[in-house]
């Protein structure tokens, strides 16, 4: 299921995206590992927090639907939708 995407127009990874792709898209795909890994109670990292997620990427949501609009995203610029 695609959730829709609701972004702040300026957010960090758009502005990555625009500049130097390849960094925003190693962070999306980073991004949905740790998301992964916070779903399923473990902590990516010592110093990992949700919001500071949420801020770079310009979204809100709970965990689950933080991971389903990361993985809709990465879908869309993969070309997959």
């Amino acid at each position: 299921m695609n959730k829709k995407i609701d972004m702040d127009g300026e957010c960090m990874f758009l502005i990555e995206l625009d500049e130097n792709s390849h960094v925003a898209i190693w962070n999306l795909i980073a991004s949905i590992g740790a998301l992964k890994l916070w779903n399923q109670g473990i902590k990516p990292s010592r110093h990992w927090k949700i919001s500071q997620l949420k801020k770079y990427f310009g979204i809100n949501g709970s965990k689950e639907v933080l991971l389903q609009k990361l993985e809709t995203l990465n879908k869309i610029i993969k070309g997959e939708i």
